[in-house]
């Protein structure tokens, strides 16, 4: 059918909003151009109701939540980077200083077995000398660098707060 009405788009906002006038209810009983109106305009607010309830979108609280977990996931990644490359350096330092060790108790032979036992002062005091100084310093700063950088993540990452503050 064919035939056209001049209420058709007053039908159509009437089921839109849910306000129907006395005489449009009954133009639109004999009109079958508004009576078909009527219908589609009802069948797609029903779909478009159906599609927006199944399409909602998250709460706006779980979408933040959300973002600063990923925010203090991002932030203990960079800290596990330094840790990660201070036990690097463990694992060379390690057997650097062993070997040197070796190297040096080797070059000056001792007279008695209980020499091994460990002089902490009369040790070290005698390790670092030269080159081992500014191999165990170099050692000593890229720990300490290591620890700085990894810490101040975490303390970064404490200070981030895990709920939404009232002033957003």
């Amino acid at each position: 059918m064919n035939h056209r009405c001049d209420h058709e788009s007053d039908v159509s906002r009437a089921a839109r909003t849910g306000f129907w006038p006395a005489a449009l209810a009954e133009h639109t009983q004999s009109c079958s151009a508004c009576a078909e109106t009527r219908t589609v305009t009802e069948a797609l607010l029903a779909q478009s109701i159906r599609i927006a309830q199944e399409n909602r979108p998250p709460e706006a609280e779980h979408v933040w939540l959300e973002a600063r977990r990923r925010a203090r996931l991002h932030l203990r990644h960079r800290a596990l980077f330094w840790f990660r490359a201070l036990r690097a350096l463990t694992f060379i330092y390690l057997p650097a200083i062993l070997v040197w060790t070796l190297a040096q108790r080797t070059a000056h032979p001792l007279s008695a077995p209980e020499a091994w036992k460990p002089r902490l002062h009369a040790d070290f005091s005698a390790l670092l000398t030269g080159p081992a100084e500014l191999f165990a310093l170099t050692g000593v700063l890229l720990a300490a660098v290591c620890i700085i950088m990894g810490s101040l993540y975490l303390v970064r990452e404490a200070r981030t707060p895990l709920h939404p503050s009232p002033s957003r």
